[in-house]
């Protein structure tokens, strides 16, 4: 798909409007064949023959003409970019300012410059745009002042913590989404952040930790680098503190902070625990609330597992239910229909509906390998809860061999692989053996990854640690 019909394909139905009367305006466009294309591809799900679309942009036209078309399609696509940018700048909060008190400082206008300077009122939004912005404002007013002082006093030091504030929060921001995408991607760089260090330890200080939207990044930070045992004070001052004030913080960053601070719940809730299943279940919901974990719509069906592997460890099957029910159209096409097939099964296992479980995931046709594996793990624990022995070894044994066939081991194939290794270790005990049960016990407990360890414990009549 070429990048003009990408942008074309992607126009919500009221952006589409505003491209009409865009195209239709002589300021941004003064040819009809540039507002005709526009219509015809808006007006076919299928891309026309290039042919056909000449014909139907040109009618009076003798023959088709290739090197046309292609400038007619260059034309159309340069005038939707200059749609895209003016439509991005004003929804941008700080932009218009800016770019207001640019034009006057470039006119020497500067009478209003100093009235626009004593109408601006700081914005309720906390984010690195607001804090640039409040930055050149500074400098704006502190030329305005020097102009006007004939060598009398100035306030210099404004300009000056204001571009701190600015950069500590910029580099906090940043910083955060490196720590992020090495841990996501567990990449074995070494990522030597610039003056990092002493990034941390201003804004651990007043009067930048006062500041939410600094505080907040620099708590993120912390959760991502501290020890688990520590990090897990930040991870509740953040949850906290993202659901209190998440009103206050730009939707990109809102979006971000609680896509990271996300993930390191459930890297906790992966370990078995609870406080981290409960807190990440709170996040999840609140992203839900705030249309934070769709993209034009569609929620990813790492959301939507997550989502519903979350509510039903904490019991809420009622509300999973339900967010099933009202979610399921939200999930993309591709890979939807068995997300959804593990979905029902896991609803249906939770309520003890083991033969409907069954049903599902014996109708899917599991495509994605951890999908497959996933609906495993659910025929595992459906036969240990009947007893079927025979069953329980054929399928151990045949996963076993199929998750020894994959060459490589990430962080979810050698999840799987523990959660078969212990699970046949627990059908080969011998029955009485305490000292046996005690070891393989302690063994689970301190296998990682595991995700399945408090059911793999309760095997044996304990709880996870």
């Amino acid at each position: 798909m070429s990048l003009l019909q990408q942008i074309i394909h992607n126009l919500s139905k009221a952006e589409a409007k505003r491209v009409t009367l865009w195209l239709k305006a002589d300021l941004h466009n003064r040819r009809a064949d540039c507002r005709a294309l526009f219509q015809v591809r808006r007006e076919h799900e299928e891309l026309p023959a290039p042919e056909t679309e000449f014909a139907l942009v040109y009618p009076d036209a003798p023959a088709f003409d290739a090197a046309k078309h292609r400038q007619l399609e260059h034309q159309l696509l340069k005038r939707l970019e200059a749609f895209l940018a003016w439509d991005t700048f004003h929804q941008d909060d700080n932009a218009p300012n800016a770019f207001l008190m640019k034009a006057y400082r470039e006119r020497d206008l500067d009478d209003h410059r100093r009235t626009r300077l004593k109408r601006y009122r700081p914005s309720h939004i906390e984010g690195t745009d607001r804090l640039h912005l409040e930055y050149q404002f500074a400098v704006d007013q502190y030329d305005l002042d020097l102009a006007a002082s004939r060598g009398g006093k100035v306030d210099y030091l404004t300009p000056e913590h204001k571009l701190e504030k600015y950069i500590i929060a910029l580099r906090l921001r940043q910083a955060c989404m490196t720590i992020a995408h090495q841990r996501l991607h567990k990449t074995n760089d070494n990522y030597e952040i610039p003056r990092f260090g002493h990034i941390m330890e201003a804004a651990a200080r007043k009067p930048f930790r006062d500041d939410p939207f600094i505080y907040l990044f620099y708590l993120v930070a912390r959760l991502q680098l501290d020890e688990p045992t520590k990090a897990e004070t930040a991870f509740t001052q953040v949850t906290n503190r993202l659901v209190d004030i998440h009103h206050l913080l730009p939707t990109d960053d809102r979006r971000n902070l609680l896509l990271m601070v996300i993930n390191y719940g459930l890297r906790r809730a992966n370990t078995g625990s609870e406080p981290a299943i409960e807190a990440t279940f709170v996040l999840y919901k609140l992203g839900l609330q705030l249309g934070l974990l769709h993209d034009r719509g569609r929620l990813s069906i790492f959301a939507f597992n997550n989502i519903l592997g979350l509510a039903i460890r904490l019991k809420e099957v009622e509300w999973a239910a339900k967010f099933l029910d009202n979610h399921q159209g939200d999930l993309p096409e591709k890979g939807g229909g068995e997300v959804l097939a593990l979905g029902r099964a896991r609803l249906a296992l939770a309520t003890g509906q083991d033969g409907d479980a069954l049903f599902y995931l014996q109708q899917a046709d599991f495509k994605d390998f951890i999908h497959h594996l996933t609906a495993r793990v659910m025929q595992l624990k459906i036969y240990f809860k009947q007893d079927s022995y025979t069953l329980l070894h054929s399928h151990i044994s045949s996963t076993r061999k199929l998750l020894t066939r994959r060459k490589r081991v990430g962080y979810h194939l050698q999840n799987y692989r523990n959660i078969f290794q212990l699970a046949n270790a627990i059908i080969r005990l011998s029955p009485g053996d305490k000292k046996a049960q005690a070891l393989l016990s302690e063994r689970i407990s301190n296998t990682d990854p595991c995700t399945e360890k408090p059911w793999l414990l309760s095997l044996l009549g304990t709880s996870v640690q």
